[in-house]
C-alpha cells in the first residue's frame, strides 16, 4: 500500500535548526535562503543533485545523482561468488571473512574508479543508483552527507586528536536500484512503501570518510582523500577509512534475510587505498540468545570480526564485540541509563540500528527513548545533550537485538522498510518537508528524541543527536 497521506502542494516545509551558511534567522526558527515558505512541489526537484554551490575554485568533476533505476525486475544472481565462497557450508566464523572478501571482489572495478578515479567514474553507466530527496544535505562534489561527529574522546586508544566529522554516500547496484525505482516511481512525489522490500542479491554500499588528517589520526596516513564542498571557495578535503556492504541474501542469514559487512582502512596493508581495505567484520545476525550484559564472554554466533583489523576501528565495536564500524556510533558518552551517569557505554550493532527502518519510525536508533525533551526539545542544557538508554541487557534493550527479516517492524503497525535506514531515517522525512506535508503529525507517536531527529533531517546524525549541518 502507498504512504497513508496525500502530497500537498503549497504547504509549508518544516524549517531547519542551523543558522550557518545559507540559513537565516526567523523568530523561533531558522530557513534556508534558497527556500520560499508556501513552496509547492511543482518547484521541487527530487533529482537535484545539490542545493550548495561548487567551491568557486574547483574545477574537477561533481556530483551527478543516478536516477535512471531499472523497470525490469533483475534475475536474482546465479551461484553468487559470495555464497561460493563458503564452500557449501552455513556461514560461520571460520568462513564469513572469505565471503566479505569475494563481495569486495565482485564491486572491485567499479568501486576502484568511484574512489580512486573518480574524473572517469560514470554511476549511471555502471548501473549504481542513488537515493532522491537528499539534495538540501549533500555537498555538491561527491553528494555525501554528514553521517556524525565524534569527540577525540571517542577514540582513545589509536589517539585522535581532534574532534571529527564523518562524510558518506550510498549506492546502490541494478538489483537494489529496481527497489529505488518501485519505491519512488518517475517523480518520485508519492512514494509506495508496499514495494520497500529488496530481490535478491541487491547490494547496497556506502562510503565514509572523515574529516581527520593523518597529523590529526595517525591511523589516517595514506589514506586516499576526497574534495568536499563545503560552501568555501575552495574544497576541504576528507580521508577515506570505512566502507560498508550489505548484500540481500536470505540463503545464508535465513532470520534476517540480509548479511552485513565493514572494510575498514589499515594503512598497514599493502597495495592502494582500494587494497588497503580490509574486513573489519560481518554480522548476518544480531545473536538473541546471547546476552552479552550478562554474559560478556559467551561467543556471537551470528558475527565475525577480524582479528587484524586496526585498532581504531576495533576500539569502537558494538554491544558485546558485534559488528560495528568506526562510523557507526555504537558507543555513547554521557549516557543516563536507570537515572545513573555513565560515562561510556557500549549499545548498538549495525543491524540493530538498521533493524528500526520502519514507517513511520517509532523506535530510536539506539535502544532506549534518545535524548529527554524534558528542558523543551533538544537543547544545550545539561539535560537536552544526555541520552536516555536502556540498561544493558534488560527486556527493553534486547528489543533491537532480535533476529526479524525485513518483512517484519520492529514495531506493529508500522511499515517495514527492510533494514533501509537511509530510506527511513533520510529520504522519508526530507520528501515529507518538501512536499508540505505535516511531520507533526505523521512522526506524532515517535519517542521525544527521535521526533527532533526526523522534524529536522538536514540536522540529524545516526549518533542520536542534531548536528552542525555544514561539513
Amino acid at each position: 500500500m502507498s504512504l497513508p497521506f496525500e502530497v500537498s502542494p503549497g504547504r509549508p516545509g518544516l524549517c531547519v535548526l542551523l543558522a550557518r551558511k545559507g540559513w537565516i534567522w526567523l523568530g523561533p526558527i531558522f530557513i534556508f535562503a534558497g527556500m520560499a515558505m508556501g513552496q509547492t512541489t511543482e518547484k521541487v526537484d527530487p533529482f537535484k543533485n545539490s542545493d550548495r554551490p561548487v567551491p568557486a575554485n574547483y574545477k574537477g568533476p561533481i556530483f551527478h545523482l543516478s536516477h535512471d533505476y531499472p523497470t525490469a525486475r533483475p534475475d536474482p544472481p546465479v551461484d553468487p561468488p559470495w555464497i561460493k565462497a563458503l564452500g557449501g557450508k552455513p556461514i560461520s566464523q571460520d568462513n564469513a571473512l572469505a565471503y566479505v572478501k569475494a563481495l569486495k571482489d565482485y564491486i572491485a572495478a567499479d568501486m576502484r574508479k568511484l574512489i580512486l578515479d573518480y574524473a572517469n567514474w560514470n554511476a549511471d553507466q555502471a548501473g549504481w543508483y542513488n537515493m532522491p530527496w537528499l539534495f538540501s544535505i549533500t555537498e555538491p562534489i561527491h553528494g555525501t552527507y554528514v553521517g556524525s561527529s565524534f569527540p577525540h574522546t571517542m577514540f582513545p586508544l589509536s589517539g585522535l586528536k581532534k574532534d571529527m566529522t564523518t562524510l558518506v554516500v550510498v549506492y546502490y547496484d541494478r538489483t537494489a536500484g529496481y527497489t529505488i525505482g518501485q519505491i519512488w516511481g518517475k517523480d518520485a512525489m508519492k512514494p509506495d512503501l508496499s514495494r520497500a522490500q529488496y530481490q535478491e542479491g541487491a547490494i547496497i554500499v556506502k562510503v565514509a570518510l572523515t574529516t581527520a588528517t593523518k597529523e590529526e589520526w595517525a591511523p589516517m596516513e595514506g589514506a586516499a582523500t576526497w574534495d568536499i564542498g563545503d560552501g568555501g571557495p575552495n574544497p576541504s578535503k576528507a580521508a577515506f577509512f570505512q566502507f560498508d556492504i550489505i548484500v540481500k541474501d536470505s540463503k545464508t542469514a535465513p532470520r534476517t534475510t540480509w548479511v552485513f559487512s565493514t572494510l575498514v582502512y589499515d594503512k598497514n596493508a599493502r597495495g592502494d587505498a582500494w587494497d588497503k581495505m580490509i574486513p573489519l567484520g560481518a554480522m548476518w545476525g544480531n545473536d538473541p540468545d546471547v546476552n552479552s550484559a550478562i554474559n560478556p564472554n559467551v561467543p556471537l554466533k551470528e558475527n565475525v570480526i577480524n582479528p587484524m583489523a586496526p585498532l581504531y576501528a576495533t576500539e569502537t565495536l558494538g554491544y558485546g564485540g558485534r559488528l560495528s564500524g568506526p562510523n557507526d556510533g555504537a558507543i555513547v558518552q554521557d549516557a543516563i541509563i536507570d537515572g545513573d551517569l555513565v560515562p561510556r557505554v557500549t549499545v548498538s550493532s549495525c543491524m540493530s540500528c538498521h533493524g528500526v527502518a520502519e514507517n513511520p519510525m517509532r523506535s530510536f536508533l539506539l535502544p532506549g527513548p534518545g535524548i529527554s525533551n524534558a528542558q523543551g526539545g533538544i537543547s544545550p542544557t545539561a539535560q537536552g545533550d544526555l541520552m536516555y538508554l536502556d540498561k544493558p541487557g534488560s527486556v527493553a534493550f534486547l528489543q533491537w537485538f532480535q533476529d526479524r527479516p525485513g518483512t517484519e517492524p520492529q514495531d506493529s503497525g508500522t511499515q517495514p522498510l527492510d533494514y533501509h535506514m537511509n530510506l527511513a531515517f533520510k529520504a522519508l522525512p526530507l520528501w515529507a518537508k518538501f512536499t508540505g506535508q505535516d511531520p507533526g503529525q505523521i512522526y506524532a507517536r515517535s519517542p521525544a528524541g527521535l521526533r527532533e531527529l526526523l522534524l529536522h533531517p538536514e540536522s540529524s546524525s545516526k549518533t542520536g543527536r542534531l548536528l552542525d549541518r555544514t561539513h
